[in-house]
């Protein structure tokens, strides 16, 4: 049987696992600075940025026509892709697809939203390389610990997927629906290399004595729902951006936001509460599991935070990124949190 180096130690094995997880997480940084900035659309095709393997500096390294040529593109990739949700049984969705006026709208080269968005795409690709590294070096574990290669490969899998599935955010013009499930999918992969970090024979996330793996799941299943609702919220901004109905009177006009906002508005409030409470109970009992219920509590009262000023200064750049990223390390941590083998206390 084919067997691995020597120098594929544990110790590598778990530093490739670390920065598989981390090139993830960083994603969603540079997502939510592709998103506030309006740069999804900056690269009009995948993965090359105007057909080049770097973005051009200006227009005139382009085509005359060029609009219309990366327009037949998508057009044609566009058509693949709901053929393929009719045989899947999706017809609606195929013919929302197709039936979608922004899909056949032609895009301008802008300097600045290309090189955005290129650097999201090589991030993308930093990421992938450490997953595919990941997923061979588990190979090594396959006779011992089969849990750590069947994790392995499948976050390796949905790191894929939704690459692919980011080609496919590009095609439809950002359709709504197509980029909540991409931004979504992007922690499965995650999760599925830190429950492979967590089968691996000496390494474990430590943390103190507990029971309480019932309210960890509950805070974590919330903190996924919330997320879910944040991105049909920012969806719903889109559609009232190009309105010209998203403010009101210089504030957010979150009454036209619908039932979705209105959830993601104070949902957060009941975690926050529901992970203080915790806190309060465990804090003499279990001090190390009272302070890592205390900082989910904090993170959730930062994210209001950040929602009331988005809401009052009509989303500021700055804060939009910040509640992208709060919002995506909370559920990361609290699946941390639950996935870890407690230590006992003496």
């Amino acid at each position: 049987m084919f067997a691995l180096p020597r120098i594929f130690s544990d110790n590598f094995f778990r530093r490739t696992g670390i920065l598989a997880c981390s090139s993830v997480f960083l994603l969603f940084l540079l997502g939510g600075l592709v998103r506030v900035t309006g740069s999804g659309m900056g690269c009009p095709d995948w993965p090359k940025c105007f057909g080049l393997l770097a973005p051009p500096t200006c227009d005139c390294q382009l085509p005359p026509n060029y609009k219309q040529v990366f327009l037949e593109k998508r057009i044609q990739k566009v058509n693949r892709f709901a053929t393929m949700l009719e045989k899947l049984g999706w017809t609606e969705k195929a013919a929302e697809i197709r039936n979608n006026k922004a899909i056949f709208q032609p895009e301008a080269f802008n300097v600045a939203k290309a090189w955005i968005e290129y650097v999201n795409r090589l991030f993308g690709v930093l990421a992938g390389l450490f997953a595919l590294f990941f997923w061979l070096f588990s190979y090594r574990f396959l006779n011992t610990s089969r849990k750590i290669f069947v994790c392995a490969t499948l976050g390796f899998i949905t790191l894929l997927l939704n690459a692919w599935l980011g080609s496919i955010v590009v095609a439809t013009n950002l359709l709504p629906g197509i980029v909540s499930v991409h931004f979504m999918l992007s922690f499965s992969s995650i999760y599925f290399f830190m429950f492979a970090l967590n089968n691996q024979a000496g390494f474990v996330f430590a943390r103190g004595e507990t029971k309480q793996r019932i309210h960890w799941t509950i805070l974590l299943l919330l903190s996924l729902f919330i997320v879910f609702l944040g991105t049909q919220a920012r969806e719903n901004v889109e559609v009232l951006n190009v309105s010209g109905t998203l403010a009101k009177d210089g504030i957010l006009n979150w009454s036209a936001m619908g039932t979705s906002f209105a959830m993601h508005r104070y949902l957060p409030v009941l975690f926050m509460v529901y992970a203080f409470w915790l806190w309060k109970l465990c804090k003499k009992s279990t001090p190390i599991q009272a302070r890592t219920f205390g900082v989910a509590g904090c993170l959730a009262f930062c994210q209001i935070a950040l929602g009331a000023i988005n809401i009052n200064y009509v989303l500021p750049p700055i804060t939009q990124v910040l509640h992208i990223v709060l919002g995506a390390s909370q559920p990361i941590l609290i699946f941390y949190w639950r996935i870890a083998k407690p230590i006992e206390v003496n």
